[in-house]
């Protein structure tokens, strides 16, 4: 329990969980395409191909997520994270099991809290890289960003990060507070092993939607940067980016905030919805107020990808086998993210315009709503309360 006059521990655990994913997430995601265009151009490659070395660490992750959340869950999550500093490693899979070990009431918002890093990460540091490009070329640019990444998460790793309350002599935050009326109950347990879930229809729904859900989380994070400088120029392709960076933040909150007090599926409607309006109003983005616009719709339905996946997967599984399942759900989401910006790219290579793909897109984001809200209600004949 929490120390009367003292900060609850857990909320350490999420200060260092924005501070990592503001470092090393964007620079596999938000901002790894803002190289694109230097690199295209100075290598003589089209943007398919350089989308291929984004994809290989994504496809790495749909082989080593298992292994990698078993160990993390039973072993030293400590050891491995600071050995990792990778994406993998690092980032989605310890804090989704370290904030799920520390929150059982206000979960959703512990979160996306700890994933706001990513946008925060985003609005910091693509002014700075479009001036780092600019001035010292992407090569140098690579080796800053580094070193930044470095300098900030293994500290963390090493001095706040803690696996479990348990290591710290507390609980979890909200144990034994949760009214069993609540939307979004923690408590619950599946009346079945983790293995047999495998067989049901629930799960491989879930995982055809986690599928979809890494599409088009890449196919936008991927390609809006160089579709949105190829629009209105460097400068104000990084002013949008910054702006669906920031907006992110707020949408993780407003997304944390559905799932705690109205329920997972309208999380699911609230970030899919405006999720597919951002790929819609691409389609208009030559227009440079739609394109600010695309950005706030954008921001607030981009917290899918990070927040969604550990969220869902705990409503449906329960915290007592969700470390047993989670590192499935993130090799289907790791499969999606592997392919989605490589689609993107490829599209506008063959037709020579990003219209196509975004279209492809928006019926891929209203898939992600069927498929996710079937899984949850057909997986509720298999709750054990």
């Amino acid at each position: 329990m929490r120390e009367r006059n003292k900060i609850f521990y857990g909320w350490w655990i999420v200060v260092g969980s924005v501070l990592v994913t503001a470092t090393i997430v964007p620079s596999v995601m938000a901002l790894t395409n803002m190289f694109l265009i230097p690199v295209t151009r100075d290598m003589g490659i089209n943007r398919g191909t350089f989308s291929i070395g984004n994809a290989i660490l994504q496809a790495i992750g749909i082989f080593l997520a298992p292994l990698m959340t078993k160990k993390l869950a039973a072993g030293n999550l400590k050891r491995i994270q600071m050995i990792s500093i990778a994406y993998l490693g690092a980032t989605m899979i310890p804090i989704s099991i370290m904030i799920t070990n520390w929150f059982d009431k206000k979960r959703g918002l512990a979160m996306s809290l700890g994933l706001s890093g990513v946008g925060i990460g985003g609005f910091i540091l693509s002014p700075l890289i479009t001036n780092w490009l600019e001035n010292y070329g992407w090569r140098k640019t690579y080796l800053i960003f580094a070193v930044i990444m470095l300098a900030v998460s293994l500290p963390v790793s090493i001095f706040i990060f803690r696996k479990s309350p348990e290591d710290k002599g507390l609980k979890a935050y909200g144990a034994n507070e949760v009214p069993k009326s609540e939307i979004g109950r923690n408590d619950f347990d599946l009346a079945i092993s983790t293995k047999e879930t495998f067989t049901k229809p629930f799960f491989i729904i879930l995982v055809l939607g986690m599928i979809f859900n890494g599409l088009i989380n890449t196919g936008a994070l991927g390609q809006f940067p160089p579709a949105l400088e190829e629009l209105h120029g460097s400068k104000i392709g990084a002013a949008i980016i910054s702006l669906y960076s920031v907006v992110g933040i707020i949408g993780k909150l407003i997304l944390g905030w559905v799932n705690d007090k109205l329920g997972i599926i309208k999380g699911i409607l609230f970030g899919c919805i405006t999720f597919g309006l951002a790929f819609f109003m691409m389609l208009f983005a030559s227009n440079v107020l739609i394109a600010y616009l695309m950005a706030i719709s954008f921001g607030l339905g981009n917290a899918m990808g990070a927040v969604m996946p550990p969220l869902l997967t705990s409503s449906i599984y329960g915290p007592k086998k969700y470390g047993d399942v989670y590192g499935y759900i993130s090799s289907a989401t790791q499969l999606g993210l592997t392919f989605g910006s490589i689609l993107v790219a490829s599209i506008f290579d063959i037709t020579g315009s990003y219209k196509p793909a975004w279209i492809v897109m928006i019926l891929l984001t209203i898939g992600v709503i069927v498929l996710w809200i079937t899984s949850i209600k057909a997986s509720y004949k298999y709750r054990k309360l």
